[in-house]
């Protein structure tokens, strides 16, 4: 897959995206009528049998350290999550500035999940060595021949030679306690000078232009919640509105952020973006349990029915047509200086 004006300046390549990245208010739909095979080093038999609670699945290895399920509920929930990502960023999967013209040669795909990611990239860049991580083997087996995958703790020392030319992270909440210092500054140790990172993370708590989402609003509640619960587990949920100024203080250069709506919702009066927020509001639907559960009732001590009645109306809540909210979505990417000289990013 081809970007529009790849192979021109990165200005221009901005400028391709403007119609969609902007911050303008989205206008509202006045009609409420409508409602692959793994390397054997890395894995073993004690990995691949995943830990049982709540009626979900959950990583063995280093179990505990992720509180999120890897069943194939929220394989198919990130399978969504990919799709509907991937149209409103009006059909590209990166925004850091490679084409066929200008590949990456070698990637590193972070907290791959269900590796969706990683495969596209190796369809798009056939001859690129393609390398994904995660703590739980949930990917396919049938992947391009340049892509592999390794259960791994990425919020560990990394084991990799300096030489990726593009490392990447997205929808990596609840992965590390230390993004910062864990994640962006290991890349920054690891790419090649010249190399790229990008990530792209939403921001939990949701947003409102028009006036009708309610103080009371019940993603809202449950969103402080969750950033309550995450702080006593050490994991942290508040990501995407603090990627930019991480970059810059770890050193990146050429740091440019695009901010995406997802709409909760089929409010918006543009189809593409009614399709969005439709596919969002699913995706938030089917994975509020599996996000609430083990976070809520390790940290929060409450009871699994305790959690479920809460749930009632947080789940109730993005269903409301006439509350116009939606998440930020963040995309930041930087380069990493070819010279010790070279100006950091604004």
């Amino acid at each position: 897959m081809t970007m529009p004006g790849s192979d021109q300046a990165l200005g221009g390549f901005e400028f391709s995206f403007e119609s969609y990245l902007d911050s303008t208010q989205i206008e509202p739909d006045s009609d409420q009528s409508g409602n692959d095979v793994y390397d054997s080093q890395s894995l073993s038999d004690s990995i691949s049998m995943f830990h049982q609670q709540f009626g979900r699945t959950y990583h063995s290895y280093r179990a505990g350290s992720y509180v999120f399920p890897n069943d194939p509920t929220e394989a198919d929930r990130q399978d969504e999550q990919y799709e509907l990502t991937k149209m409103a960023m009006d059909g590209h999967i990166h925004l850091a500035p490679f084409s066929r013209a200008n590949p990456p040669r070698k990637v590193l795909d972070i907290a791959t999940g269900t590796g969706a990611w990683a495969i596209e990239l190796g369809d798009e860049f056939p001859e690129a060595e393609i390398i994904g991580t995660d703590l739980s083997p949930i990917q396919p087996a049938f992947v391009p021949p340049g892509v592999r995958f390794f259960v791994e703790d990425s919020g560990e020392r990394w084991d990799y030679p300096a030489d990726f030319d593009y490392i990447h992270t997205r929808y990596t909440l609840g992965c590390w306690e230390n993004m910062k210092d864990q994640v962006i500054r290991q890349a920054f140790d690891h790419l090649r000078p010249g190399g790229w990172l990008e990530s792209q993370e939403i921001v939990m708590v949701p947003f409102c232009d028009d006036g009708t989402m309610p103080s009371d609003y019940g993603w809202r509640r449950w969103a402080n919640d969750c950033l309550t619960a995450s702080s006593l587990a050490k994991r942290q949920l508040d990501l995407g509105g603090q990627l930019k100024g991480w970059f810059h203080e770890v050193g990146f250069v050429d740091i440019h952020e695009a901010v995406i709506k997802l709409p909760i919702g089929g409010w918006p009066k543009d189809l593409r973006r009614k399709h969005v927020g439709m596919m969002w509001q699913r995706c938030l639907d089917s994975g509020l349990s599996g996000f609430t559960l083990g976070l809520f009732h390790h940290f929060l001590e409450r009871s699994v029915e305790e959690i479920e009645v809460s749930l009632v109306d947080t789940r109730s809540s993005i269903f409301d047509r006439k509350i116009h909210a939606y998440h930020k979505f963040h995309v930041v990417w930087g380069r990493k200086p070819e010279a010790a000289h070279e100006t950091r990013g604004p």
